[in-house]
């Protein structure tokens, strides 16, 4: 009488080497999943850093807007300004808008009909801000140039005189 192996067994001979390939298929997997993952992060880091100096370009252009209507309309009482009156290129001091500049720009419309005045007539003032913000003060032609990027937001607002 012989003795049968029962049916479904396999010896460990024939076995061996099979631990080694699911092991490797695990780690191209896991090395797959880790790169991917790597890259979501990059981007949505990227995506934080464009849309924190896009914020600092709206609010240094909300800023340029301020003052080209406080230097149009002072708060002193005297009668409006004109367009010559409004500074048409901004720095900034503060360390929030550090790297940012502003360009403003001024058009009026001088002696408009409004039937909303005592006399009829209305000066209307169209002001244009620019906001350029970067993340370094990078000259033209450095070797920072390949990293270096800035982020623009134009805001314009129009104002009329009142009666």
């Amino acid at each position: 009488m012989s003795l049968k192996k029962p049916h479904g067994t396999c010896s460990l001979a024939k076995q061996r080497g099979n631990l080694i390939i699911v092991s490797l298929v695990i780690i191209v997997v896991l090395l797959a999943l880790g790169l991917a993952l790597v890259k979501v992060l990059s981007g949505a880091s990227q995506q934080n850093t464009i849309e924190y100096y896009g914020a600092r370009a709206y609010m240094a252009a909300q800023s340029g807007i301020e003052s080209g209507l406080t230097q149009l309309f002072p708060v002193d009482d005297s009668p409006a300004q004109n367009c010559a009156s409004v500074t048409s290129n901004l720095t900034f001091e503060t360390k929030y808008l550090a790297y940012c500049t502003v360009t403003l720009s001024c058009e009026e419309y001088i002696d408009l009909p409004d039937s909303s005045t005592t006399n009829g007539l209305v000066n209307i003032y169209y002001l244009q801000s620019s906001a350029t913000c970067a993340a370094t003060n990078c000259p033209v032609g450095n070797s920072c140039r390949k990293d270096y990027w800035q982020t623009q937001r134009t805001l314009s607002v129009e104002a009329k005189t009142l009666p």
